[in-house]
């Protein structure tokens, strides 16, 4: 189901132009290789003509995980999701919980209110959001 509803929401981005089809890493064939080819052909051929090259990297990791799930929802609904979407992804969004293991000890549970879920498959799309 979760693929479905990445899917569907990939589509509705790309359509009302939210996201670009130039977006690598989360989109169909775009992946994190095609977009390291395609700057290496760009900087290259920049070079080639003699033209200057800046770039500059960026670590989002950390990111990931500050994403405040209300403004999430809000975010979602100002592009225009709503209905039984929206309330699904706030469903899956709430009242999630995490602990720490070490060893074969396990902390308490702990209420998460950020953060996308990681190694889910909405994840990377609700980041993009």
């Amino acid at each position: 189901m979760e693929s479905v509803i990445k899917q569907k929401m990939l589509d509705y981005l790309l359509h009302k132009k939210l996201i670009s089809r130039h977006q690598h890493g989360f989109l169909s064939n775009h992946s994190t290789c095609t977009q390291l080819l395609e700057c290496t052909n760009d900087w290259s051929l920049a070079i080639h003509n003699s033209h200057s090259v800046d770039v500059a990297y960026i670590d989002f990791s950390k990111a990931i995980d500050s994403v405040c799930h209300s403004k999430l929802i809000r975010k979602l609904e100002s592009v225009g999701i709503g209905g039984k979407l929206l309330s699904w992804m706030n469903d899956y969004l709430s009242d999630r919980t995490q602990r720490v293991k070490l060893g074969n000890c396990f902390s308490s549970l702990s209420n998460v209110c950020s953060g996308v879920p990681q190694g889910s498959v909405l994840g990377p799309v609700l980041f993009l959001i």
